[in-house]
């Protein structure tokens, strides 16, 4: 129960600000109910242009840019323990990192190689 104690802390601060947060949401609503607040924005396109652009093929440069920041996001997740730990599991785990890193290297490259990061 002690080893735990800091986790049921952590957890008691997470309710008590999400408590705060809805509760002051609640007692200051948003006054404005204007057209515009409830129309979709999406991927930086209006709502009013949206019927002219259903006929148009959608740019998926936006889709590409956030699945590489979620890969190399991610790649920093695996980073922090394993930097964490990286003497007490020796030298096979350094290795194992190290083709980690060279593989999403190989990918970076290619992406950028093929212009997919470049904008138009």
């Amino acid at each position: 129960m002690e080893e735990f104690f800091p986790i049921y802390v952590y957890f008691g601060l997470v309710l008590f600000v999400t408590f705060v947060v809805v509760g002051a949401s609640a007692l200051f609503p948003s006054k404005k109910n204007t057209p515009a607040k409830f129309t979709a924005y999406e991927s930086g396109i209006r709502r009013d242009h949206e019927l002219h652009l259903m006929n148009k093929r959608f740019p998926l440069r936006h889709y590409l840019v956030a699945l590489l920041f979620l890969v190399f996001d991610i790649e920093v997740i695996f980073l922090y323990p394993w930097a964490v730990v990286s003497r007490e599991i020796g030298i096979f785990a350094f290795y194992e990192m190290l083709f980690f890193m060279i593989s999403l290297l190989f990918g970076f490259v290619y992406v950028w190689r093929k212009g997919r990061l470049d904008w138009e």
